[in-house]
C-alpha cells in the first residue's frame, strides 16, 4: 500500500475504486510535459473483471510525469481514502533471455479485447513500442508478455519523482563529465580489479540519484548511456520538431540488453488469430525482477564517483596563494568504512557507500562515492596525528568490531558466545512468556523440516493479523508480512526460504548481511508479491561485564529478554496490535 503522495479528483461512479488500464503519450502542456491515465470504475478490490468493472464509465487523467513514481498499470486508487492501493497478483512469468530483443512496433495485439480499453485502436496506435517475449510461470505454463516501456523503467528507477523530471529534461547524463570517465587497475586493495571512475554534478545530482545511474555509464558496448538518453531523445524530437508538429507521443526507449533474467506479473487476456485460434497473452502490470546473467556486463569491477559544484566545495581556492600549515587531524569517523563480516573486518579507505532502502543497485556493482578532503579556503593544510587521538580511533574501531564474527577472539574476555540458533529459541521463550500472553496472540514455531529450510520461521498472530520473523543464524532477525496482514500459506513460506537461500548463496564470500541484502535489492519484488519486508532486528548480545551477574545462563536470558522487547515494541505492537 503506498503512501498517499499523489491525490487525483475522480468523477463518481457506482464503485469506489478506479483502476488504472492504461498508460497512454506524453504530452507538453503549459511547459509541463504530462502523460494520460487511463481508468475504469472498479466496484471491489477483486481481481475479477467479470461483473466488477464499469465499462461504461472511463476516464483520461492527464498527469505531470511524476505521478509515473505512484502510477503503474493495474494500481487501484481508492477514492473514499484518497489513496493507491498496490494488489498483489498471482500471474507471475519469468524468462531468460539470451540475445538482444528489442521493442517491437507491430499492431498491439490486446486491440479489440472487450476487457481492455474502449477503442483501443485509436488509443494504442502503431506508435507504441512494446517488449514482446514468452515466458512462462511455475508450472509451465507459457504466455506472451506484452512489457510497456513504462513498466520497464518504473523497475529501474521510474520511483523517483526527481529522477523522473530529470529523465525527460535531459538531467540524467548531463549530470556527469562524460568526456572524463576513466578506467585503470586498481593498486592496494583495489589490486586486481578494474577500477570505473567519473565524476558527477552535485548541484544537478544528489548523492543516490548518482549512484542509482552510475552503473548504466559502464554497461559494455555503452548500451546504458543510449538508454539513458533514449528516454529524453526521443520525446524532444517529436515535441521540438517542427516539421512532425506532434501534440502527444508515446515514451520509446533504447532498449538492447541480453542475456538477463525477467520477472513480471500482470493480467491474462486473450486474443483470437485469424484463423480462430486463442492466442494467451500477459499484459505486465509490474516486473518483480530483473538480473544480467553476464557475469562481466561491465568495463569495470568498481566504480568510483567524485562529486563536483558540491556547496561545501571550495569555488575560488586557486585564486589565492595557500599558506602552508599543519595542523592536528580530526578524525573523521564517517570516513572509515568497517565490513563486519563472518571472516574479515576491513578498514576500507576513506570513501562514503550510500546504503538507502529508498533506492536500489539492481545491476549488482559496487559504487562508492570518494570524498573531498576537508581543506580551508586559502590554506595548504598537512594534518598530524597525536597520540590521543590515535587512541580515540583506535577505540572506536574496537567497539564497531565488536559485532564482527571475525574479531571474537579479540574480545572473547567481554562477550558470552552462543549459537545464534539457540538464542532465537529463547527470544522466542520470553515472547511468550512475558509479552504475547494475552489469549489472543498466537504463536507457530515451524520446524525446519516441515518447510525444507536451514532457517527458523515463526508465525505470530493477533487476532486475525499475522507477522512472520525469521532466523538465519547470522544473528539479525528477518521481519515480514503481508500487506493486508493475512495469514501467508505454508507453501508460500516454503517458497520464500528457498528464495533467501538463494540470495544467501548471492553474497557468499562478501560482506553483505543477508536482511539487509533482501531489503535492498529484493524489497520491491516482494511488494509486487503483496509481502513487506520490513526493518530487521539485530541480536543483543550477552556481556560478562554485565551489572553484577555472572552467571552465563542469566546472563544469557537478559540479553535474549532485551531483543524480546525490542521485537515486540518496534515490530509487533506497531504492525498488529
Amino acid at each position: 500500500m503506498a503512501k498517499k503522495k499523489h491525490i487525483i479528483e475522480f468523477p463518481v461512479g457506482r464503485g469506489g475504486y478506479w483502476y488504472l488500464f492504461w498508460i497512454g503519450k506524453v504530452r507538453y502542456t503549459n511547459k509541463q510535459r504530462k502523460v494520460d491515465f487511463y481508468f475504469y470504475n472498479k466496484m471491489t478490490l477483486d481481481e475479477s473483471f467479470i461483473n466488477n468493472i464499469d465499462y461504461n464509465n472511463w476516464v483520461v487523467k492527464s498527469l505531470p510525469v511524476s505521478y509515473l513514481s505512484e502510477y503503474g498499470i493495474g494500481s487501484v486508487y481508492d477514492v473514499m481514502n484518497q489513496k493507491l492501493l498496490t494488489l498483489p497478483y498471482e500471474n507471475s512469468y519469468q524468462i531468460n533471455i539470451d540475445d538482444i530483443f528489442r521493442m517491437t512496433q507491430n499492431e498491439f495485439p490486446l486491440n479489440g479485447n472487450k476487457y481492455f480499453i474502449r477503442n483501443s485502436e485509436q488509443i494504442v496506435d502503431l506508435s507504441f513500442k512494446y517488449l514482446k517475449v514468452i515466458g512462462k510461470n511455475r508450472f509451465n505454463d507459457r504466455k506472451c508478455l506484452l512489457i510497456s516501456p513504462y513498466t520497464i523503467l518504473q523497475y529501474l528507477f521510474f520511483y523517483n519523482d526527481k529522477l523522473i523530471t530529470k529523465a525527460f529534461s535531459a538531467d540524467l547524463l548531463s549530470g556527469f563529465k562524460l568526456n572524463e570517465m576513466k578506467t585503470y587497475n586498481g593498486h592496494g586493495i583495489d589490486l586486481g580489479k578494474k577500477i570505473g571512475e567519473i565524476h558527477y554534478d552535485a548541484s544537478k545530482l544528489t548523492k543516490q540519484e548518482a549512484i542509482i545511474l552510475a552503473p548504466y555509464l559502464f554497461l559494455k558496448n555503452e548500451r546504458g548511456i543510449k538508454f539513458l538518453r533514449s528516454i529524453y531523445s526521443h520525446v524532444h524530437e517529436a515535441f521540438f520538431n517542427t516539421s512532425k508538429g506532434e501534440e502527444a507521443v508515446y515514451l520509446n526507449i533504447f532498449w538492447e540488453f541480453k542475456n538477463y533474467s525477467l520477472s513480471v506479473c500482470g493480467k491474462a487476456l486473450h486474443t483470437f488469430d485469424p484463423n480462430g485460434k486463442k492466442v494467451d497473452y500477459l499484459l505486465a502490470y509490474r516486473i518483480t525482477h530483473f538480473t544480467l546473467l553476464d557475469q562481466h556486463p561491465y568495463t569495470v569491477d568498481e566504480i568510483k564517483l567524485f562529486p563536483f559544484n558540491a556547496r561545501d566545495s571550495t569555488k575560488d581556492r586557486e585564486n589565492h596563494d595557500p599558506i602552508d600549515v599543519i595542523r592536528p587531524m580530526i578524525p573523521l569517523t564517517d570516513g572509515l568504512s568497517l565490513n563486519l563480516t563472518r571472516d574479515t573486518v576491513n578498514n576500507a579507505p576513506a570513501g562514503e557507500f550510500i546504503n538507502n532502502e529508498e533506492f536500489r543497485n539492481p545491476f549488482h556493482i559496487p559504487v562508492t562515492i570518494e570524498k573531498r578532503n576537508k581543506q580551508n579556503e586559502s590554506y595548504s593544510v598537512k594534518h598530524s596525528i597525536d597520540d590521543n587521538q590515535k587512541d580515540d580511533v583506535t577505540r572506536e574501531i574496537e567497539n564497531l568490531s565488536e559485532f564482527a564474527d571475525s574479531v571474537r577472539e579479540n574480545i572473547k574476555n567481554l562477550i558470552i558466545t552462543i549459537g545464534n540458533f539457540e538464542y532465537f529459541k529463547k527470544v522466542i521463550i520470553v515472547l511468550k512468556e512475558e509479552y504475547l500472553t494475552d489469549s489472543n496472540f498466537g504463536v507457530k514455531e515451524f520446524q525446519q523440516n516441515e518447510l525444507m529450510t536451514p532457517f527458523q520461521f515463526v508465525e505470530i498472530s493477533y487476532l486475525n493479523r499475522f507477522i512472520y520473523i525469521v532466523e538465519f543464524g547470522n544473528g539479525i532477525i528477518g521481519v515480514f508480512n503481508k500487506e493486508t496482514y493475512a495469514q501467508i500459506p505454508t507453501e508460500d513460506l516454503s517458497l520464500f526460504s528457498s528464495e533467501f537461500k538463494d540470495y544467501e548463496n548471492e553474497i557468499k564470500n562478501t560482506s553483505k548481511v543477508l536482511w539487509t541484502y533482501i531489503r535492498n535489492h529484493y524489497s520491491r519484488d516482494y511488494i509486487a508479491k503483496g509481502i513487506v519486508i520490513q526493518l530487521g532486528a539485530k541480536h543483543d548480545r550477552p556481556r560478562k561485564d554485565e551489572g553484577s551477574i555472572t552467571n552465563k545462563e542469566e546472563l544469557i536470558a537478559k540479553a535474549a529478554s532485551r531483543t524480546a522487547k525490542k521485537l515486540y515494541e518496534t515490530r509487533i505492537i506497531s504492525n498488529i496490535l
